[in-house]
């Protein structure tokens, strides 16, 4: 009862007066709080991270959201943790398999998959066991230009007990480092013959020291889903291979971990908004609410 008149008196105050008097508690707390009190700062600490994270995102989606770009000849709205995004809207059938994207990630695959317009090659970079291949080929065969395309995949296919072990049933665990590309090809069925598959690295990681580098041919880059780590060294790296072959306002990049700079307590390996915020040449324009993915038009900047 009394936390909700507080509220009800709270709203009646304008935004300015209501941040003051936030400020102010959070200065006598800090300002008084005894040596005693130690494990109550901690968790004021987690809540004030949490905090920010929250008014990071709202900062960005009045800041961005609603906007209008041009991609080739399509017109693009930006849309940022939104309820009313188009793809939230798409039906999804569910794929039983091991993978770790939510569904409104799965439905944003298959939704983008839509706006293909032909004009490139389509590459999906560090896919596990292909539950998030399996729904950007979904999206993709929906759309007609991709009738006589394959989905470029690369990975090392190189299995690490640390973290991979805990998705997978007990039957379908492997030693640490090995080769785990039969188990893809026996999880992504029916979509194989519209996958072109690579063994290769992007750079060295945890036991795929021996395997060639990603080359790529120079053939034109209309989408490209990322999904192969959050540092910003790694990043840079598929960049380099791969940024010169985008076409300027049509390639999107699609990034499966980008969101996971908001995690906290934070961890180092998290740099994927480090590294967009070193390329303004990638325009943020899709946000999912749950999950990880971010996507971005390439657009040089003059």
């Amino acid at each position: 009862m009394i936390k909700a008149v507080v509220r009800a008196l709270l709203r009646r105050l304008d935004l300015s007066l209501q941040r003051r008097l936030a400020l102010g508690t959070l200065n006598n707390i800090l300002t008084t709080a005894p040596a005693s009190a130690l494990a109550e700062l901690r968790v004021l600490h987690e809540e004030g991270e949490w905090f920010q994270v929250t008014l990071e995102d709202r900062i960005r989606q009045i800041n961005l959201s609603g906007r209008e770009t041009t991609r080739a000849d399509q017109s693009l709205r930006t849309y940022l943790m939104e309820d009313d995004a188009p793809w939230k809207a798409h039906h999804l059938d569910a794929i039983d398999m091991p993978g770790m994207i939510s569904d409104e990630e799965a439905q944003y695959y298959e939704w983008i998959g839509q706006t293909y317009l032909g004009r490139g090659e389509v590459i999906e970079l560090g896919p596990w066991l292909g539950k998030s291949t399996r729904h950007i080929i979904r999206g993709l065969r929906s759309n007609p230009k991709f009738s006589d395309k394959q989905l470029h995949v690369y990975d090392d296919f190189v299995w690490r007990t640390s973290w991979m072990n805990q998705y997978v049933d007990q039957a379908d665990r492997l030693p640490n480092h090995a080769d785990f590309r039969a188990l893809f090809d026996r999880f992504i069925g029916d979509a194989r013959p519209f996958l072109n598959v690579v063994r290769a690295k992007i750079s060295d990681h945890d036991g795929n020291e021996s395997l060639p580098p990603i080359k790529w041919p120079g053939s034109p880059i209309e989408i490209m889903y990322v999904d192969c780590g959050r540092t910003m060294k790694v990043n840079q790296d598929w960049f380099d291979t791969f940024s010169p072959s985008f076409m300027p306002g049509i390639t999107l990049v699609v990034m499966q971990d980008w969101r996971l700079h908001r995690e906290r307590p934070r961890k180092a390996y998290n740099e994927t908004l480090w590294f967009t915020q070193a390329h303004p040449e990638l325009e943020l324009i899709h946000e999912v609410k749950h999950g990880g993915v971010a996507a971005f038009l390439f657009k040089p900047v003059p």
